[in-house]
């Protein structure tokens, strides 16, 4: 169950900015340093408790998170299968699908995310060059490959482990 507080505390807030300025998440990698803060001021701060479900995976995808502080754990069927911390974000393929969720998202220690809604990132790409949007696309694939890559080593882990018994 979502617990989440809204808290748009400017001084707060500002503080997660600026950390996520001096290390720009992946996805926005390569962005201008004016464009990255534009984006990352687009984003709804919410606060967590440790415990609490971010994401269910019964959820339309309509947004995507940014986790500016804590840590959150990624779960299909009581498997854990990630744990992300300050900079990753979750659901970045947000703006092209409409499926639901793919898995339920907890908070692991009190944390605070920046949402990102689905209309107010296309507002933001449509005030830009297609080249800004492009490169966000391209961004999006590398991360999209880095998980199947940490997924394969995953498989192939587990698939030793049970051919070593």
């Amino acid at each position: 169950m979502k617990n989440k507080k809204p808290d748009n505390g400017p001084n707060l807030l500002e503080k997660h900015l600026r950390d996520l300025l001096k290390n720009p998440p992946h996805l926005l990698r390569n962005f201008h340093s004016e464009d990255v803060l534009t984006f990352l001021q687009l984003g709804k701060q919410e606060r967590f408790i440790a415990g609490d479900t971010i994401i269910n995976d019964d959820e339309i995808v309509n947004s995507a998170y940014l986790v500016a502080e804590g840590k959150v754990s990624v779960w299909k069927d009581n498997i854990e299968l990630a744990t992300l911390d300050k900079g990753n974000f979750l659901g970045e393929t947000f703006l092209f699908s409409k499926n639901t969720r793919m898995a339920r998202v907890v908070s692991e220690t009190d944390s605070v995310l920046l949402k990102y809604e689905r209309q107010d990132v296309l507002n933001f790409f449509r005030g830009r060059p297609e080249k800004l949007f492009n490169i966000f696309t391209k961004n999006i694939i590398e991360i999209q490959q880095k998980k199947i890559s940490n997924m394969n080593i995953k498989l192939l882990n587990l698939k030793k482990r049970i051919l070593d018994r």
